[in-house]
């Protein structure tokens, strides 16, 4: 039996990096498809040859939503489904999964020929955001200590030990950053601590050497009916050299995944939709999106996960349209790390990408970061705030890179430029940014390694010395809020600061320091005023120092 509905061709609208090329995109054709039904309560995995040719059960409904309502026969677990609809692609059949409300404890392992023509496979929510796949197990039978009635135990059989360290990265810091133990107790994440005498009330320990888990529940928890989930999955989702794939609706969340590594990844594939997804509350990172070609990721949010939310790496066409990563690097925080593989969402060696009404807020680390070899990159409308670090890291890249009517506030930085070429910012608000007493700040920051940073293309091999040079500013508002806030710094000398400063074009920003008239800080750490600004660089003439309506109210923090 066919699912026919009408055909369905998502074409999502992608910007040029100069508004006269259009970025590659997801273009999915959905329907007419092979419907599988799952329900993790009403299913049966026994109900596959059936669910494959799509064979009506009797007195089996589901509920849920729009999709739902059908009275097929419905598979119990997501992977069993997917195996159905590889069945299918290898028929040239596209294959439509709806998944009933509810939490499906397992991991699905999509894999596929990467062919461009290969049929289409959507996994979707029969309701959006009422799907969880979780990395995590329900454990039950905890007792009071003896000695210590606050205090649960359980038996723990699994002591995972800490995570290798990747390779390059620095050390010295708390192991607690290489640990992936996670526990929820009432769906409140408990904080891990490592020893029993560091215990209180919203923490946990592991004691590995009596094969025992400690839990010191938050006050008022009745741990006789409390459901209490322990992260066991270091990952929930893997799509390996798949092509047309969509990904509709549901939650990715628990994962047990180490350092550098992510509860959720896309790899080797071509022509991928993510939308209204879910990644939280995952160990290190929410979304991989790697080697992969004709990516869409919309209306889709990646927060609460103890690394990064979005990472990107190698994708070669992308449009990320209306995302959230608010509130990452949870895990990093806790052993003071705050660099390297962290942050809201990063995206590395990639070409032609857009982000458009992108939000990262609150992030241990940095907001937005495009770090080494990308070309081609727009962000439009991005409102980036109250990030530990930067709002925006941009470094090591070729460019373009265009910046345009956007809101970076609130950060240890607003923006930071490292070795990057061709840069362009307009019409964009930098508002109370610095003075949080982290080296290097100030609304705008010019950075990097002296005498340029070298870099290979990834795709043609060729070698780079980056410099910051061809940078545009204009229309835009630089204001500090406060004291020991800069508009402008460096730390660049000779002809580092030669490079950028005498290929500057600036025109039309407003910049304002409250406290003080010299905010601008040259090489040698010297501050100046507006006017010694304008001779240091020989540009930015028709700018203007002035205080502008406050801009604290289009830079507040949103809603989750």
């Amino acid at each position: 039996m066919r699912h026919h509905t009408p055909l369905l061709t998502l074409i999502l609208a992608g910007l040029a990096a100069t508004g006269a090329r259009a970025h590659s995109q997801a273009n999915v054709t959905e329907g007419p498809a092979t419907t599988i039904y799952v329900d993790s309560e009403k299913g049966s995995d026994s109900n596959q040859a059936m669910s494959a040719a799509g064979t009506p059960l009797a007195g089996t409904s589901l509920t849920g939503g729009s999709l739902a309502g059908a009275s097929l026969a419905p598979l119990q677990t997501l992977q069993a489904a997917i195996n159905v609809a590889k069945t299918n692609s290898l028929n040239k059949v596209a294959t439509r999964i709806v998944v009933n409300p509810g939490t499906y404890r397992e991991s699905m392992n999509i894999v596929g020929n990467s062919d461009p023509t290969a049929a289409p496979l959507t996994i979707e929510a029969a309701t959006t955001g009422a799907v969880t796949v979780s990395g995590s197990d329900v454990l039950k039978g905890w007792q009071r200590e003896a000695a210590h009635p606050t205090i649960y135990e359980h038996s723990w059989q699994y002591n995972f030990g800490t995570c290798a360290l990747p390779t390059g990265w620095p050390t010295g810091f708390s192991s607690i950053s290489r640990r992936t133990e996670m526990i929820f107790v009432n769906h409140k994440s408990l904080t891990q601590v490592l020893s029993f005498a560091s215990l209180h009330a919203g923490t946990f320990f592991v004691n590995e050497t009596g094969n025992l888990m400690h839990i010191y529940p938050p006050a008022g928890t009745n741990m006789s009916t409390a459901l209490v989930e322990i992260a066991v999955r270091p990952q929930i989702l893997s799509v390996n050299g798949r092509s047309n794939v969509v990904l509709r609706g549901l939650i990715l969340q628990h994962a047990r995944s180490c350092m550098n590594h992510s509860g959720a990844v896309v790899t080797g594939s071509t022509n991928v939709l993510i939308d209204h997804v879910q990644a939280v509350w995952n160990n290190w990172g929410g979304i991989l999106i790697s080697s992969s070609k004709n990516v869409t990721m919309q209306y889709s949010t990646a927060s609460y996960n103890g690394g990064v939310g979005i990472l990107g790496d190698r994708i070669v066409g992308g449009v990320f349209n209306s995302n959230k990563s608010n509130y990452n690097n949870w895990r990093g925080a806790q052993a003071g790390f705050y660099n390297w593989g962290m942050g809201g969402t990063k995206l590395m060696l990639s070409r032609n990408i857009t982000v458009e009404n992108h939000h990262s807020y609150g992030n241990h680390a940095q907001g937005l970061w495009f770090d080494t070899d990308n070309k081609n990159i727009t962000i439009t409308n991005a409102s980036l705030s109250n990030n530990y670090l930067s709002s925006l890291q941009l470094e090591a890249n070729e460019g373009p890179i265009v910046l345009k009517n956007s809101h970076l506030c609130n950060s240890g930085m607003g923006v930071t430029v490292l070795n990057n070429a061709k840069l362009t910012i307009e019409n964009s608000t930098f508002y109370n940014n610095g003075g949080t007493g982290i080296p290097f700040e100030a609304e705008i920051y010019i950075a990097g390694r002296f005498g340029g940073h070298r870099i290979w293309d990834w795709q043609t091999g060729e070698s780079y010395d980056l410099f910051t040079k061809g940078t545009i500013l204009t229309g835009n508002t630089f204001e500090d809020s406060r004291s020991g806030q800069n508009v402008f710094g460096t730390y660049l000398s000779g002809s580092d600061w030669y490079d950028f400063a005498n290929t500057l074009v600036a025109s039309g920003n407003r910049w304002y320091n409250p406290a003080t008239s010299s905010a601008f800080r040259l090489p040698s750490n010297k501050l100046v005023t507006f006017t010694a600004w304008k001779s240091a660089v020989g540009t930015d003439y028709s700018s203007h120092w002035v205080a502008t309506a406050s801009p604290a109210a289009a830079c507040a923090v949103a809603a989750q």
